[in-house]
């Protein structure tokens, strides 16, 4: 082709205008690469940010095990100031690697070595009590809590875990250990180093390069809990992160490449990069590219937005929990108090045996409820342990007893071998190891569907006066995955969840055991092939307190029930004079009836405004008043009373009465006012008991031990109830109990034959 037919063509108005064309793809296909990038960049970013908030989150579990592992020493201590020594022993032994210690409020060193408020600042605010993490880069990480003596803290106790020792038990791991993360403190001070780190991710991370970045994302976290910004260096491309960790005054820090943090979603990049010299298919597949890059982000927005809404039904769920938990409270107070009186006024065996059943069936109701309330306490961290004295065969015959039928309604073998030789009486929160193993056995025949679910109990002495129970539960059911091993231990989650689908459950069950077991300083192990069947166990210290063996537990349950002694009164006050104030009738039947044997006279009040009239014409020793009632309430009633200067009643105790036994209630009535605090149901020892504390001297007759004819009340408002029929008690239960059909026919059962 000639020049001139070149310079003709090019001067073609259509070449022009394809040319312009093709002028215009290329602008519009860079502008989308660009942008692309750009939404690339900012969508990894949000992702590796994300990601940096949840190892943050791991984190602090990690490191507010250690503080639940003290919490629950520090409890021992504070129920026995005396063993001191053998709980200081028993913490060296489980922990080789930690420099342990109780301090005394001036400093010294009661047990273990003195540390230094100038070496710890932190140790000065345990002395104020408070649990608190604090780090000196020269000694390690102490984690440090308060020991109450009454209402003065006695004691600081301490664990240090030295700065060799560091790096091997709280090394982070984030993208499956291809990430790089660290703890640092506020001031910058290296806590925890890398896993797995060598001299040059060190070096790296301190350079010029990352340190500029990490500064102003450490300043970006005053306005959110994590950060992320990309960067090119010299060692190629990389996201770096940085989130607060809750509950401490530390934050995480890190690094990681770009290819893992996308994980692949450079590829698309490239493509696009080489189909760009294509110009035609460019701008297809950049235009495509936009929308499915808009889309993804119009989704992103959706999710977050969903995540908000779950956040926020998560919320009212809570709520919800917590006012049903109230509700439920008041009929169960109405049904263990009716057979609390029946268990004391009636020797029938038959009878006994039945109001026994209906009082264990009564605390199961009583403790699911209370498990409720559970997990938003273990969150908070403000779940505690109460050890007591108790018999472990009454705890395993109570799980066989509600678990076996469960498992041979579906065709399971339910087999139980206990060791006849564990001691009887031992110490230690017998309620938070029943929920343990319930959980246990409850995910075993949930989770099984042929063969077999085996309980083996057994023991080995200690040196120091305790044993250690071992559990275990194995069954023949499907089995876990390797790869989900890990998020069987997180809230709500479920796994294998396709095959799982038709099998009910939350998903709290195994978290709130392995969180319980920390507490306790056990942990729960688990061995599991998949299709074939998992086993889970653990191994937990108790006190012995009666050497005896147990013996076969079903016989000693039934030796237990036989020889229950018949309720006996601590006292009598015929003199005594107290006021219920309640607006719900059986409320006041049953604190009324509890209270019979003691003689008291006893007024009682349907209202707050009823109540305050009382108080204008008698005087009272003692002032019940439960707290949510219509109209007026117990504290607005309690602030009006106290007043009320020219009243005889404006300064007698009062104590609140209430179903509402959420964290921190019992703290929230004492400020208002009260003098104590009793919960919903009565608990008629406590009852009694706090009566004793706040009924004066001269008035009180401490009864003796040997069994004395049951006198009859005097009481004002209740005399003429004595007459009311069996068939009235049962319509006033069948409001309580609703739709349960079971329940009503035992409780009904149980009300005629008093009656007969």
């Amino acid at each position: 082709m000639k020049a001139s037919d070149i310079k003709a063509s090019l001067y073609n108005p259509r070449s022009a205008v394809n040319i312009c064309f093709i002028i215009v793809l290329l602008f519009v296909g860079l502008l989308l690469n660009s942008r692309m990038k750009t939404l690339l960049y900012g969508f990894v970013e949000g992702q590796v940010a994300r990601q940096a908030a949840t190892v943050a989150e791991k984190t602090s579990q990690e490191l507010s095990t250690e503080i639940l592992s003290l919490s629950y020493r520090k409890s021992i201590l504070e129920q026995s100031p005396d063993k001191i020594e053998t709980v200081y022993e028993a913490m060296s032994k489980v922990n080789d690697h930690m420099k342990i210690g109780i301090l005394a409020t001036d400093g010294t060193a009661v047990c273990g070595n003195v540390v230094s408020a100038e070496d710890f600042p932190g140790i000065q605010s345990s002395f104020r009590g408070n649990s608190v993490i604090s780090y000196n880069p020269m000694q390690g990480l102490l984690f440090s809590v308060p020991i109450y003596n009454g209402e003065n803290i006695k004691y600081v106790m301490y664990e240090l875990c030295p700065k060799s020792y560091i790096a091997e038990r709280f090394a982070v791991s984030c993208y499956d250990g291809m990430g790089k993360a660290l703890v640092l403190s506020r001031n910058d001070e290296l806590i925890v180093p890398f896993e797995n780190s060598t001299t040059d991710d060190v070096n790296f991370f301190f350079g010029e390069e990352l340190s500029p970045v990490f500064s102003r994302l450490v300043q970006s976290l005053e306005l959110s809990v994590s950060a992320c910004k990309r960067i090119d260096s010299s060692r190629g491309e990389f996201y770096v992160f940085a989130s607060e960790i809750p509950e401490t005054d530390f934050y995480l820090a890190g690094f990681v490449s770009a290819d893992i943090a996308a994980e692949g979603a450079y590829n698309i990049v490239l493509l696009v990069e080489r189909v760009f010299e294509l110009i035609v298919v460019l701008f297809i597949v950049g235009s495509v590219y936009l929308i499915i890059t808009s889309s993804k982000v119009h989704e992103n927005d959706e999710l977050m937005r969903a995540k908000q809404v779950a956040e926020e039904a998560s919320r009212a769920k809570s709520d919800f929990l917590a006012s049903m938990s109230h509700e439920i409270r008041t009929p169960i107070n109405a049904i263990l108090g009716m057979d609390e009186m029946i268990l004391r006024e009636y020797d029938d065996p038959g009878l006994r045996q039945y109001a026994m059943n209906i009082r264990n069936a009564g605390n199961t109701l009583l403790s699911i409820i209370n498990d409720i309330l559970d997990f938003s306490k273990i969150e908070s961290g403000k779940m505690e342990l109460i050890p007591v004295e108790y018999d472990l065969s009454l705890v395993i015959y109570d799980l066989v007893s509600m678990m076996k039928p469960r498992a041979e309604s579906k065709g399971l073998s339910f087999i139980v071998n206990v060791n006849s030789n564990i001691p009887r009486g031992l110490y230690g929160d017998n309620i938070r190891i029943k929920q343990c193993i319930l959980n246990l056995i409850t995910n075993a025949v949930k989770y099984t569907q042929k063969g077999s679910v085996i309980i083996v109990v057994d023991y080995e002495n200690t040196l120091d006066g305790c044993v250690a129970i071992r559990v275990a539960v194995k069954d023949t059911g499907i089995g876990i995955r390797q790869e989900d091993m890990e998020r069987m231990f997180s809230p709500f989650e479920r796994v294998d969840e396709e095959r799982n689908r038709t099998i009910e459950g939350t998903g709290l069950g195994i978290s709130i055991v392995k969180r319980l077991l920390a507490m306790m300083d056990s942990r729960l192990e688990v061995k599991s092939e998949y299709g074939k069947g998992s086993e889970f166990s653990f191994t937990i210290r108790q006190e012995v307190r009666d050497n005896a063996p147990m013996g076969d537990y079903e016989k000693s349950y039934i030796h237990s029930v036989e020889n229950t002694e018949s309720y006996h009164e601590q006292f009598t006050a015929p003199t005594a004079r107290i006021l219920i104030v309640d607006d719900i009738e059986m409320n006041l039947t049953v604190a009324s009836g509890l209270l019979k044997n003691t003689e008291i006279m006893i007024d009682t009040a349907l209202s707050a405004k009823n109540a305050l009239i009382h108080t204008e014409k008698k005087t009272y020793d003692v002032i019940f008043i439960d707290d949510r009632m219509p109209g007026m309430g117990g504290i607005e009633m309690l602030k009006e009373l106290r007043s009320r200067k020219s009243n005889q009643n404006c300064n007698k105790p009062c104590i609140v009465l209430t179903a509402n036994a959420i964290s921190g209630a019992r703290e929230q009535y004492m400020k208002e006012g009260f003098e104590d605090y009793l919960s919903k149901p009565i608990d008629a020892a406590e009852l009694e008991k706090t009566l004793l504390r706040y009924l004066p001297g001269d008035k009180i007759v401490m009864s003796r031990k040997e069994e004395r004819a049951v006198r009859a009340p005097v009481t004002e408002k209740t005399a003429e109830k004595e007459d009311d029929s069996g068939e009235k008690k049962i319509e006033e239960i069948r409001k309580y109990i609703g739709g349960d059909g079971e329940l009503y026919d035992a409780v009904q059962l149980l009300v005629k034959r008093v009656h007969k």
